[in-house]
């Protein structure tokens, strides 16, 4: 019942805030808060259900294989939209600042958004579950239902943020024959629990598309963060990586996230800065690439414009040839072995804010040196 899922999640602090149990409840009393914060109860629970404790992801973490930081996969494939449209579309296009940010409205590869395009143009899929924008905060996520082109483009970008992504999937069941669901590795997990639990989410979830995750901030404490840089919250659009931090010169402190704001300039988040300001009921996730999903898609050891595709399905591997096949993306071989290495010689790094952090810290030490080994075509 939600006084337990409160009492021993919530108020415990495990709460991820992946909206699982409220697309779970069968009597539909969970939902989560106007602010987005919070998994709260809006009817009277019954005593004797057990259904939002038994499959909360916060409660029950995930299990997988603490050797192998990338999980399994079948085959690892860098990858490159050619929906020439999809790559030149960023979120920031749809904003009056848009002229101001200059490089930093730049898109990124555009697979994931391609990929999603793809499924609801073929009619493989009727709509796409994803991190979408709040109109009040647009650096926050907030989930949602994509069912067309400007919908998928209009959630693209980078939100570094909880979101209760699942608490939609219930609506998207019901009104949808099939669902492709994009999210990190606690929605993928979710979504799974979800499909063992109740026949409709079996049926009609169709893709599982995962995002790699390096940690998530709290909302909390990343503004407390910015105000203590000058920072304006109400003035800030979004939250980013910048990829060309990670050459050979620049330090490792630099992660080359920046907060952007409306005045176009990038405010640096240093590594300090960073820990402060990371989800602490997140840190003892050991999950960090989506291990139980279709596709997993990173920029993790990826060139410019391409994105780092782990295929772990068959209906993953289908998706992928289907698409190059019909000439809407490009796919080259992924040396693995050489991104393998540099996962154990960041584990092994002997670095005073590494060693008290748990796996997924890795991530973040992985991405800066597989990059400065990246290949380019």
């Amino acid at each position: 019942m939600y006084k337990d899922l409160e009492r021993q999640v919530i108020s415990a602090g495990k709460c991820v805030m992946c909206g699982t149990c409220v697309s779970a409840c069968p009597q539909d009393l969970l939902a989560v808060d106007e602010w987005g914060k919070r998994i709260v109860c809006v009817g009277k629970c019954p005593i004797d259900c057990k259904v939002c404790t038994d499959i909360c992801i916060g409660l029950h973490p995930i299990e997988v294989d603490s050797s192998e930081i990338f999980g399994a996969f079948s085959e690892v494939v860098h990858v490159q939209s050619l929906m020439g449209d999809v790559k030149q579309y960023s979120y920031f296009q749809y904003q009056p600042i848009h002229r101001s940010l200059g490089d930093i409205a730049k898109p990124k590869s555009g697979v994931v958004s391609s990929i999603l395009i793809y499924l609801l143009q073929e009619g493989l899929v009727g709509c796409a579950v994803v991190a979408g924008r709040r109109q009040d905060e647009p650096w926050r996520p907030s989930p949602a239902i994509a069912t067309n082109r400007n919908e998928v483009l209009y959630a693209s970008g980078t939100k570094p943020f909880h979101c209760p992504t699942n608490a939609v999937l219930i609506n998207a069941v019901a009104n949808f024959d099939r669902v492709a669901l994009v999210g990190l590795p606690c929605h993928i997990e979710g979504a799974r629990r979800l499909a063992g639990r109740y026949r409709e989410f079996q049926e009609h979830i169709a893709y599982l598309i995962g995002i790699p995750c390096g940690n998530i901030l709290s909302r909390d404490l990343f503004t407390k963060q910015a105000v203590e840089k000058g920072i304006d919250v109400e003035e800030i659009v979004a939250v980013d990586f910048d990829n060309a931090v990670f050459k050979e010169e620049v330090p490792l402190n630099n992660l080359g996230m920046y907060i952007v704001t409306r005045d176009g300039r990038r405010h640096p988040l240093s590594l300090n800065e960073f820990k402060a300001a990371m989800a602490k009921e997140c840190i003892g996730c050991k999950d960090f690439s989506a291990e139980y999903s279709d596709l997993s898609v990173a920029t993790l050891g990826a060139p410019t414009g391409w994105s780092t595709v782990f295929i772990r399905t068959r209906r993953g591997k289908e998706l992928i040839e289907d698409m190059v096949t019909k000439g809407l993306l490009i796919k080259r071989q992924f040396v693995y072995e050489k991104v393998k290495d540099k996962a154990k010689l960041a584990a092994q790094a002997e670095m005073v804010w590494l060693k008290s952090q748990p796996k997924t810290w890795m991530s973040i030490v992985t991405q800066a040196l597989i990059k400065r080994a990246r290949i380019y075509y």
